[in-house]
């Protein structure tokens, strides 16, 4: 009678089974995000924002899996120009540095946040992050907007490149009203795929079906008064499910700046970040890190071993 070797068995089983650990490894939060923001004229301050240069980008993977952007980052994001059809840019780049320009990306305070916090995300060449620009610093830059009608929207994207689903949890900024005369009250709306000219497709977990153009998943007045503030927006919240884009496709959105007084206002936004996390398929079950998804190569070496030894058999 022939059997295979039960302990050839074992290892095989437990080789294999270290190998589908790493493949479905804990997840990772994927944060990509603006810490200075590029005039659209280089020079000039008030020509809006035109920027494809993210500072912040924790997905950078010098050894990528995939379908990966040739940026070696598995996501990337654009304000203006490369953001929608329209490539609403706000009124430009502030350079004060007498506030905002805070440590950390929208809520960060809290202890549970800390992946928010701009040294702990590296920078998008994959460098150990850094502040750019802080707060009393040199370098120093936010997204300004004014009274005008041009200059009171922004537009903002976010691309997937990777092989996964990345689920958006978070729309992370720092906003900060100017004076009593600045626009105040914040909206944002979604841009969907027939307003932009990229795939778009933010994805409802609950309807398997994108969400509706210009749908708002953020509103508040933050009143006259001169003050900063420090956001973080759930998706989840604004929606009442789930939100994801598919690999390849990307998820923009129009901010929306009203509630001025006259036309001596301002209004800033600052360290304007996307936030989520990576799955293996559209269900959202399992997450994934992609910097982790394939198994060393030794792993995969004692694999191959493992199942060219399957067909070794010995005579009882």
């Amino acid at each position: 009678m022939k059997i295979v070797n039960v302990g050839l068995r074992l290892t095989i089983a437990a080789v294999a089974s270290v190998m589908l650990m790493t493949a479905q490894s804990a997840g990772a939060v994927g944060i990509v995000g603006f810490q200075t923001f590029s005039p659209a004229t280089e020079g000039n301050n008030n020509s809006g924002i035109n920027d494809t240069t993210p500072d912040s980008n924790s997905t950078y993977d010098a050894t990528p899996y995939g379908s990966i952007s040739a940026q070696n980052t598995y996501l990337t994001a654009a304000i203006g120009a490369q953001a929608s059809s329209l490539g609403r840019k706000g009124r430009g780049q502030n350079t004060s540095n007498s506030f905002l320009n805070g440590d950390s990306f929208g809520n960060g305070s809290a202890s549970a946040n800390t992946q928010r916090l701009i040294t702990n995300i590296t920078l998008s060449d994959g460098a150990p992050g850094q502040r750019i620009g802080a707060y009393g610093q040199a370098g120093a830059s936010s997204w300004k907007f004014d009274t005008n009608n041009a200059s009171r929207t922004g537009d903002i994207r976010v691309t997937n490149h990777s092989d996964f689903y990345y689920k958006l949890t978070f729309l992370d900024f720092d906003a900060r009203v100017g004076n009593a005369n600045a626009p105040h009250n914040l909206q944002i709306k979604y841009l969907s795929g027939d307003g932009t000219i990229f795939d778009n497709a933010l994805t409802r977990l609950d309807t398997g079906s994108e969400m509706t153009n210009l749908a708002s998943v953020y509103n508040n007045d933050f009143g006259a008064a001169t003050g900063a503030y420090n956001i973080s927006r759930s998706l989840g919240e604004a929606t009442s499910t789930q939100v994801y884009i598919a690999p390849g496709q990307s998820a923009a959105f129009r901010l929306f700046w009203t509630g001025q007084a006259t036309n001596a206002g301002q209004a800033q936004m600052d360290n304007v970040a996307f936030e989520g996390s990576f799955y293996t398929d559209a269900t959202l079950t399992t997450e994934i890190d992609p910097m982790s998804a394939v198994p060393e190569p030794t792993t995969a070496t004692l694999l191959a071993l493992g199942l060219a030894g399957l067909a070794m058999r010995r005579r009882n």
